[in-house]
């Protein structure tokens, strides 16, 4: 028996105030930044000193902090939930009231999550997912850890009713722990080229800005011989100078490793028979509950120094369209006895029936054009800029050949009358998609041009999450492939979700 009562409405805890007043003071400012950016350059340009220490600053300041305060007040005192028989309901608005009803079969997960400030303040916020929401449709910002933990197992317990008979859940027992050294060595393995490219992108992003922003204050007499280079001359000096170029694949491979860090801190899974819990964070901790009729696509993705390591991670996907928040499934750190145990529950004798069938060599052919005509395009780029840097062909030309060859060596799928085996990856990475039969909601045959010459076809299979593709396969398997699993969506009569 809970020793809280959902059944009357009540507020938040009143520390949710000053989680309120944060929200709303980012999201103000975070909205009018332009403004606030046009204001101050403007001011800059006026020859004036700004008087952090004039009354009329100080009052502004209060000003605005007071107006804050105040809409934060009217937010918590307007704010209230409860339950009520079948249905969550909360309760919302300063002028504008608003009443919100979530169906508990509607239900797709409820996460328990602190951020910085609310681990300082000791609450936690609550969010309701629903199928096919963009956002979070409830979030509730302020809770004890308790009253959250309470409200999320009621909340869980009515939707596991509503789908089926009311079981006796064995008590969680902790199955996984991502070690220090096992984060350390997902963060080692990363993509750290994927990091490089976007610390690179920042670089040149803020070099842009900072020159433009010289330019509007008129500071080119005293500052412009440090943005007199052009964006392509300052591309090819950073690609070119080996310091900048290794001091930057340091820094991307710090970034990557803590990263990985931050998000898993203390990963640690339970299991039972519902399936799995999961919670993880350092700066945003986050506990969220995964149950097996829940969940949609299963994908497990490795890399080759992972695969050195023993480390594997084990993705999950459910019936949401928010995509930021389905990064919250993936377990890393996994060894390859795990993901076995793992997908023996969630997809029960799939590996010892697996049959790999490829698809044809044109996926190897296709793949290699495709790579040969971007690199065309970039050769065009080149053209206009240094000539050295043509000398970037010779590693594209090998990466290209060798990403071709085992696109293609990596590629198989597998169907029977349960599940579902889609695998891939590319020269480093490798991935397995699993999807149930009977969560298969759509089917599409797609024939290009190219294809219809060679007679193939590739198979795209929807569900309630992503989609899975089956490439580049023989015409008259692909339209079998088709009947067959049209026919499965049509007779089968297990839920989905």
């Amino acid at each position: 028996m809970s020793a809280y009562n959902f059944e009357t409405p009540s507020r938040q805890s009143a520390k949710g105030i000053i989680v309120i007043f944060g929200v709303t003071a980012y999201r103000i400012i975070k909205a009018t930044i332009i403004i606030i950016a046009a204001f101050f350059i403007k001011y800059v340009r006026s020859d004036k000193s700004i008087e952090f220490t004039s009354p009329k600053f100080i009052l502004s300041a209060i000003g605005i902090v007071l107006l804050f305060l105040v809409i934060a007040l009217l937010k918590y005192l307007n704010f209230k939930f409860y339950i009520n028989n079948d249905y969550f309901f909360l309760r919302k608005g300063i002028i504008n009231k608003e009443e919100i009803s979530v169906a508990k079969g509607k239900i797709q997960n409820v996460y328990v999550k602190q951020n910085v400030l609310q681990q300082i303040i000791n609450v936690v916020s609550l969010s309701i997912e629903t199928a096919g929401d963009d956002s979070t449709e409830i979030e509730i910002l302020a809770l004890s850890k308790s009253k959250a933990e309470a409200l999320k197992s009621q909340l869980m317990v009515l939707n596991n009713a509503a789908n089926k008979d009311v079981q006796i859940i064995e008590e969680e027992k902790i199955y996984f722990k991502a070690s220090i050294k096992r984060l350390l060595l997902e963060g080692v393995s990363e993509n750290h080229l994927k990091s490089f490219v976007l610390i690179f992108a920042f670089i040149m992003s803020i070099y842009n800005d900072v020159r433009e922003f010289v330019n509007q204050l008129n500071l080119t007499s005293k500052f412009g011989s440090w943005f007199d280079l052009d964006s392509e001359s300052f591309m090819s000096f950073i690609l070119f100078n080996i310091t900048i170029v290794i001091a930057l694949l340091v820094i991307s491979f710090f970034f990557s490793m803590i990263k990985m860090f931050v998000q898993n801190f203390n990963l640690m899974v339970k299991r039972n028979s519902e399936g799995l819990e999961i919670s993880k964070g350092l700066l945003n901790k986050i506990n969220l509950s995964l149950y097996e009729s829940r969940i949609q696509n299963t994908t497990i993705t490795t890399n080759r120094l992972k695969q050195t390591f023993g480390l594997y991670k084990l993705a999950f996907t459910q019936a949401m369209a928010n995509k930021k928040q389905q990064l919250n499934f993936n377990i890393v750190g996994l060894g390859k006895a795990q993901i076995t145990e793992l997908l023996e529950q969630f997809y029960p004798n799939a590996q010892e029936r697996l049959i790999k069938h490829k698809p044809n060599v044109y996926l190897m052919y296709r793949m290699f054009f495709l790579s040969s005509f971007v690199v065309f395009l970039l050769n065009m780029a080149f053209f206009f800029g240094p000539k050295q840097l043509f000398f970037i062909n010779v590693p594209l030309l090998f990466f290209i050949v060798t990403n071709a060859i085992y696109t293609y060596k990596k590629a198989y799928y597998h169907l029977d009358d349960d599940y579902i085996v889609v695998g891939g990856g590319r020269l480093i990475d490798t991935t397995t998609n699993f999807l149930e039969i009977s969560k298969v909601q759509a089917v599409s045959l797609d024939q290009t041009l190219f294809q219809k010459r060679r007679g193939l076809a590739s198979i795209k299979i929807f569900s309630a999450s992503k989609p899975l593709a089956i490439l580049h396969i023989d015409l008259s398997t692909a339209n079998t492939i088709k009947n067959y699993l049209l026919f499965k969506v049509e007779s089968e009569d297990k839920d989905w979700m």
